[in-house]
């Protein structure tokens, strides 16, 4: 096989407006978050029929499955940890994670001596966000650095409520997990494209570099704001993606339904 490097400066496409679907500025306050740690699989969106090729290992510990794609930041799925991912049938294309069983719990399968105990599922879930403010997550960005050949990402976003409980449920954990998180963002342009559903932090984590809290900020509520960085990705922007916005939304809903609750419980119903 012949020598291929790695990164290549070949252009595949013309910069040029897209005249049905023109791009503009803003996100949606409705975001989900993840663990970085628990982050099991990333399934990329392929367009030619069934995916082919095996595993290889991926930074966050776990998989990602390498299929024959036609652009590595299209994301069809992020599988967290404890779930199992039912294989698609020949002519099925509209699964979401309604489709991902959670493996068994930690503890055994009776589910009466569980309830007992108060053990919980052994399945990773979702963190929904409402970001609070004036504009959502405003001065979220991308930025390349020329010296590393990477990217650094940077989400910032206001709290949407204060108070004891919240400080010690959410935002202590989310300041002090130094592995990262990582972030679906909604657009406010739902109107086409692959651009709809932003993903931050999937390659190295996003980790807390700055919080504050004012009390007298109008603009913030008095709530607490947070800027989260992610340093030395590879990839610029990379977004969820189903081929069509419509089914790429069911699949940010499904993320939705396995979140976790204000006890940190999983919230199914």
């Amino acid at each position: 096989m012949a020598y291929t490097p790695c990164d290549s400066s070949q252009i595949g496409m013309n910069a040029q407006k897209n005249c049905l679907f023109p791009a503009y500025a803003g996100l949606q306050t409705l975001a989900v978050m993840c663990r970085w740690e628990d982050v099991n699989r990333i399934i990329y969106y392929h367009e030619h029929g069934e995916d082919d090729g095996g595993n290889d290992g991926y930074s966050g510990g776990g998989e990602q499955e390498t299929v024959t794609m036609q652009n590595k930041n299209r994301i069809k799925r992020i599988l967290l940890k404890g779930w199992v991912n039912e294989k698609e049938e020949e002519g099925e294309s509209d699964k979401t994670q309604g489709d991902q069983l959670p493996s068994e719990p930690t503890h055994g399968s009776d589910d009466e001596e569980e309830e007992e105990a108060g053990e919980t599922e052994s399945y990773a879930k979702w963190i929904a966000i409402e970001a609070g403010g004036v504009t959502p997550y405003a001065d979220t960005s991308e930025e390349y650095d020329a010296d590393s050949g990477t990217f650094t990402k940077t989400l910032t976003f206001t709290a949407p409520r204060a108070g004891a409980e919240f400080s010690s449920e959410f935002i202590e954990p989310l300041l002090r997990n130094k592995n990262g998180w990582v972030v679906v963002l909604q657009r406010k342009d739902k109107k086409g494209g692959d651009s709809a559903f932003p993903i931050l932090g999937l390659d190295n984590g996003l980790i807390a570099s700055e919080a504050s809290l004012n009390y007298t900020d109008g603009e913030n509520g008095g709530c607490y704001s947070f800027t989260l960085t992610e340093t030395y990705a590879p990839n610029a922007e990379m977004d969820l993606w189903w081929g069509n916005y419509h089914d790429t939304q069911n699949e940010f809903n499904s993320y939705l339904k396995y979140t976790i609750d204000d006890h940190g419980e999983g919230d199914e119903d």
